[in-house]
């Protein structure tokens, strides 16, 4: 007589697997190499953002102020008003390269302060824009240059720092810029890009071409996740240049590898 078990009609009873101690090990196990794992390609991940941003930094972050000869880190009236200067001629539908040189040649010619530019022969000033790479724009040009140093004496007493210090937010620096002849949204960016490295209320601030640059280059497009990554107010401003002008010419090979 057969025992107890199953009929003929009975289906197999399936295993039952405990998960005993070596099997709750081995999930312990796996999941630590995971996040080991995880870890590790972040880690990857920043490393190459960090060589990225400083082959952006070393080849292509040279302000445009530092371009011109303007040396804005100082702080002092003359060196902002050149970079007013800059940005203007910068407004204008013509090459960087060329409102550049323009506006390295007022330096050379004396005429980047306000003093000189109100006592200068209008004619002169038509004359030094049009010989260096600005001729498109010579007449306009030079009125705008004359007005904006007429303004920055009766406004800001020749100190543009004074914008500043009666701003109380960045957009406020922005619409006094703005109030500038030739100037406009565009200049007052421009100026505002740069003048962030020293600025409080601009600090930090990312416009719209650099940040779709970051983007891009897989990089933080958010103004202040980008200082960050930047490690610093200087070399975030530096970045903010570099994105510019990788957005207007073509990157080194170093910054290509990077990617």
């Amino acid at each position: 007589m057969h025992g107890p078990g199953p009929g003929l009609g009975d289906a197999p009873r399936a295993p039952v697997f405990c998960a005993g101690r070596g099997y709750r090990e081995h999930l312990r196990t796996q999941s630590s190499i995971d996040a080991l794992a995880s870890i590790e390609s972040r880690m990857e991940d920043i490393m190459a953002r960090k060589e990225l941003i400083e082959a952006l930094i070393e080849d292509h972050g040279t302000l445009y102020s530092e371009e011109i000869g303007a040396n804005i880190s100082r702080d002092v009236p003359q060196q902002w008003f050149h970079w007013l200067l800059c940005a203007l001629l910068l407004s204008a539908r013509i090459s960087a390269d060329k409102a550049i040189q323009a506006a390295q040649a007022l330096k050379e010619d004396g005429l980047h302060k306000a003093e000189a530019i109100r006592d200068v022969d209008r004619q002169h000033l038509v004359a030094v824009l049009n010989r260096n790479g600005y001729a498109r724009y010579d007449n306009q040009g030079a009125d705008y240059i004359r007005a904006a140093a007429e303004m920055v004496e009766t406004d800001c007493s020749d100190d543009l720092r004074r914008i500043r210090d009666s701003a109380e937010t960045r957009d406020d620096i922005l619409d006094a810029l703005t109030a500038f002849k030739g100037i406009g949204k565009t200049g007052a960016t421009i100026f505002a890009r740069e003048a962030q490295i020293a600025w409080d209320a601009l600090y930090p601030m990312l416009d719209g071409a650099s940040a779709e640059q970051a983007a891009k280059m897989g990089l933080p497009d958010d103004a202040e996740d980008l200082a960050d990554a930047a490690g610093s107010r200087e070399r975030f401003t530096r970045l903010v240049a570099a994105l510019t002008r990788v957005s207007l010419d073509q990157p080194s090979d170093r910054v290509r590898e990077a990617l």
